[in-house]
């Protein structure tokens, strides 16, 4: 297949799927993942989608981030670490709210391999179903607006169930961290369910990777006051946030 043949059938799998992945395209097509990578790259100095590691997508106009088939290809290895430590922080008989991050679904598999009695509280699709026949856990999903592209529940009637519970420990994910205004999302809807999620828990675990300090999006999910626990994959790049944290009284895990 030649290079324009090859590109017409990535932007129609683009309209058809939304979200394409280098190594799916790579073998479908019987060319290297460095030409497909090359391939995408043509196509996002036209504007026609968005590069990210792993593959790319087709932003929709009203909400522009990742889809979540694509965020769960990424980081994988830091997801691992960040949830092995998320684990040590769980014990028996705890309320536990995840979101819907792909951060959060990977503490949820860890879940599912272990006999601990908990009740879990989400507005995640995906982690309902991966925690949905589980014999000790007491699954409570939060209903609302169907969100798509995080596959998650959203919204008034989302916010209204979450504020009926009374949670132990939340595990919030964010798309930033920066100095003076807490941790960010790239979602105002997403934002305010992580929000709501904070403010009914007793203690609050942010879960980060080491790309997300130092950057910032538009929707401010809360201030540093509402987080007890930092955990992410490595040490901060930026020795600042040490000193930070300790100030803030706030535990930093990597």
């Amino acid at each position: 297949m030649i290079k324009y043949d090859r590109l017409q059938a990535i932007l129609s799998l683009l309209d058809e799927q939304g979200s394409v992945r280098v190594s799916d395209l790579s073998s479908q097509f019987g060319v290297t993942e460095e030409t497909i990578r090359k391939d995408l790259d043509t196509l996002e100095e036209r504007k026609e989608l968005k590069r990210v590691r792993g593959g790319a997508f087709k932003p929709d106009n009203k909400d522009k981030e990742v889809p979540i088939l694509l965020r769960e290809t990424m980081y994988q290895q830091e997801k691992q670490i960040m949830a092995d430590h998320c684990m040590s922080l769980i014990e028996d008989g705890d309320s536990i709210a995840l979101d819907s991050s792909t951060t959060c679904l990977t503490i949820a598999t860890f879940l599912a391999k272990t006999k601990l009695k908990l009740t879990i509280i989400t507005n995640s699709l995906d982690i309902f179903n991966v925690l949905k026949g589980h014999q000790t856990i007491n699954l409570i999903g939060i209903g609302g607006n169907f969100r798509a592209v995080s596959h998650s529940f959203v919204g008034a009637n989302a916010q209204s169930d979450i504020s009926r519970y009374l949670i132990d420990k939340s595990f919030i994910s964010s798309s930033g961290l920066s100095f003076g205004i807490g941790p960010t999302d790239n979602s105002d809807v997403e934002s305010m369910v992580r929000h709501q999620f904070m403010s009914q828990s007793n203690q609050t675990i942010l879960v980060v990777d080491h790309t997300k300090f130092d950057f910032r999006t538009v929707h401010i999910i809360s201030d540093f006051s509402q987080i007890n626990t930092v955990i992410t994959d490595q040490m901060p790049l930026n020795s600042e946030w040490i000193s930070f944290f300790d100030r803030e009284n706030i535990q930093l895990i990597y």
